[in-house]
């Protein structure tokens, strides 16, 4: 659940040579791309429409399930709503856990499963490679995504994690009814990093996004449309600074967190003024407005002495009462659908 720099630098530095001479996967061919829009990456692809399913036969409860892409197992858990109808299209939330962590962790952290039950998601939590599943040896407590400018052995090997994406929605419809307009996607530190990494990747499929203390770490984002953002970052933040650095090992330098925000602005034509949507106690929202369209604003909640941590989680990292992250995020998707 937190980033592992030691375990990281010792992995790190047993793998150099291996990680200079590392291949990218993206080319994987279990990977459909579709037919691609003119001018958008590659397999940003929006998928067709749905208003019923049929023959699915899923029922409630929490499942651990795999699939095969770039010539490994990758592995995610699928919490399935009380309520949930197999007939009617469902939302999703995608929640990608941090450097060194696992799918079980970013479940208990974030509580998205309980407010699966209340609010009627699918909530689905993906399993990040390590070093001995990308290298064949190395430290395994390092999970992780490849967000481009962090973190571990993800990012290091260039592992296809957006293509992995793709493969486990595609799953994930032949298990459940999902809702190709309401898939959002948010993470917590490495993870905040990849959901930005979607963003700009995959807009014809991720609706809207919440990171949580990561950053924009992609150099060449050109998302296909105006793609939603609401950032959660604490002032504090010693592992992913608030003001941006380079201190993440074998990592690239990244912007800071009102900068992440304001890029997105900029690219979701916000030119109106900025508008505080949120302050209790330590913690304060602020979004971009006058965006096209008016709901792709761009907000950041700043956690004023907040540290390393998920809003609304007090046990973990002296996580702020004040904001509930989980609760403010499934807000903000619900009102931003996919056009």
């Amino acid at each position: 659940m937190r980033l592992r720099l030691l375990a990281l630098a010792a992995s790190s530095l047993l793998l150099t040579a291996t990680a200079c001479g590392s291949t990218d996967d993206s080319n994987d061919p279990s990977t459909d791309a579709g037919t691609e829009l003119p001018d958008t990456p590659s397999g940003d692809v929006a998928p067709a429409d749905r208003s019923a399913c049929s023959g699915l036969t899923v029922t409630p409860g929490t499942y651990d399930w795999t699939l095969e892409h770039g010539g490994r197992t990758r592995a995610f858990r699928v919490h399935v709503p009380t309520g949930y109808d197999a007939t009617k299209p469902t939302p999703v939330v995608l929640s990608f856990h941090g450097f060194g962590s696992t799918e079980q962790e970013q479940e208990q952290l974030t509580g998205f499963s309980a407010l699966a039950d209340a609010e009627g998601f699918i909530a689905v939590y993906p399993r990040g490679l390590n070093f001995p599943e990308v290298y064949g040896r190395g430290e395994p407590d390092t999970r992780g995504w490849n967000g481009e400018a962090c973190c571990g052995p993800a990012q290091l090997g260039n592992v296809d994690d957006v293509g992995f994406v793709d493969a486990l929605l595609a799953d994930l419809d032949t298990r459940v009814c999902t809702d190709p307009r309401r898939v959002f996607a948010n993470g917590f530190s490495n993870g905040g990093f990849f959901s930005y990494r979607l963003a700009c990747e995959r807009a014809q499929r991720i609706a809207a996004i919440a990171p949580v203390a990561g950053m924009l770490g992609v150099t060449d984002c050109r998302p296909s449309r105006a793609v939603p953002v609401l950032h959660f970052h604490g002032s504090a933040d010693e592992t992913i600074l608030y003001d941006g650095g380079d201190n993440v090992l074998g990592g690239k330098p990244y912007p800071s967190a009102p900068e992440s925000v304001r890029r997105f602005a900029e690219r979701n034509g916000c030119t109106g003024p900025q508008q505080q949507t949120y302050q209790q106690g330590n913690s304060t929202c602020v979004a971009y407005t006058g965006c096209q369209p008016e709901s792709a604003t761009a907000s950041l909640c700043t956690v004023t002495g907040g540290k390393h941590a998920w809003p609304g989680q007090t046990l973990y990292n002296d996580g702020t009462p004040d904001l509930d992250a989980t609760l403010q995020m499934w807000r903000f998707f619900q009102a931003r659908p996919r056009p």
